[in-house]
């Protein structure tokens, strides 16, 4: 893969009817308050509805930690992110292009799923990004947001210096596959893999992105994923986000047929 450097801060998710303040989860690890471009935050309220939740990208100063106590994970160390149900938990371990990962996700009391990937070694956490999303399958609290509950949705990240691109996410169970469409041209269709129990009834997905897909060079008013797809073990659509006309993360399945 021939690297891509992007802004470090430019870790995407799409559109969710809220935006918790996940750069102030960066900015006290980091010792300052940052506020990245295009995100919402209870600081700075913007016109638009961004499909941009979440950015909690990189150097944190935290020690990642791969089992242990809720508290011991970076994305929860300041007290910043959305309270969890349970202990998150290491869903899968892989390799991309020589660097280790771990996608993590937990349920959380207030923002439904919240899931993320976390490079083993990085420098200062560089590539370490993190979204939450009420997915169809998984448990609601009373406290959970009252919007609809989404199928499919994505993180995905530009390269950094330590860590490649990425696009990672949850999908209702039925799932076998998903395929990804990007703005800039090409797609990527990639296996789906189970999530513990305890998450409820939903699988993932996490690949490196292609050497050709730059998310550094696409139009600032446009999503990078341009279609996200889950398909069955038949190839039958049972999962479906357009970005570009989706109302609150949602998506009708004959938008992706």
């Amino acid at each position: 893969m021939t690297p891509h450097h992007t802004d470090p801060l430019e870790t995407l998710a799409p559109e969710l009817p809220w935006a918790p303040d996940w750069a102030d989860v960066v900015a006290r690890a980091r010792g300052r308050r940052r506020h990245p471009a295009g995100a919402r935050t209870r600081f700075g309220p913007t016109k638009r509805r961004r499909v941009l939740v979440l950015v909690l990208v990189a150097a944190v100063a935290v020690p990642f930690v791969a089992y242990g106590a809720a508290s011991d994970w970076w994305f929860l160390s300041s007290g910043a992110s959305p309270r969890p149900v349970h202990a998150p938990v290491v869903v899968k371990e892989g390799e991309w292009s020589g660097h280790a990962w771990q996608l993590v996700a937990y349920p959380s009391t207030t923002d439904g799923l919240c899931f993320g990937v976390t490079p083993k070694g990085a420098a200062a956490g560089e590539g370490a990004g993190m979204a939450c999303a009420p997915i169809a399958g998984v448990a609601r609290t009373d406290e959970t947001k009252a919007t609809p509950d989404m199928t499919i949705t994505y993180l995905i990240s530009g390269s950094s210096r330590d860590f490649p691109a990425y696009v990672a996410g949850p999908v209702v169970d039925r799932a076998a596959e998903v395929e990804i469409r990007f703005a800039t041209g090409g797609a990527l269709r990639v296996p789906t893999f189970a999530g513990a129990r305890s998450l409820g009834r939903v699988r993932f997905y996490a690949a490196e992105l292609p050497a050709d897909v730059h998310l550094g060079s696409r139009p600032t008013n446009r999503a990078p994923v341009e279609r996200l797809s889950g398909l069955d073990s038949s190839g039958t659509v049972v999962a479906c986000l357009v970005p570009g006309t989706a109302v609150e993360g949602i998506s009708p399945l004959s938008d992706c047929r």
